[in-house]
């Protein structure tokens, strides 16, 4: 158990210090770990989804800052909760 919570630790690291969570919204959407896939696909303004290095991944504008971002779910399905964003 010891071993699985130090590896579950640098993730959650990981994922916070990889973009400024705060300002990461579409429409009314506040963006969080909590946001499953169908909340980016029916709020933000899409680029690109695509499967890549075994995640689902969705490129879209910020609309916070205007800039591109990419989150990555477990899989395509609508359900899935949000792994990461750069």
């Amino acid at each position: 158990m010891r071993k699985l919570l130090l590896v579950l630790i640098p993730c959650g690291a990981a994922f916070a210090g990889s973009l400024d969570m705060s300002t990461l919204a579409c429409k009314n959407l506040k963006i969080n770990s909590a946001t499953t896939l169908s909340d980016i696909q029916n709020n933000c303004v899409i680029k690109k989804q695509e499967t890549a290095k075994g995640l689902y991944e969705v490129e879209f504008v910020n609309d916070a800052t205007k800039k591109e971002v990419t989150c990555s779910f477990p899989s395509n399905d609508p359900k899935a909760l949000l792994n990461s964003c750069k």
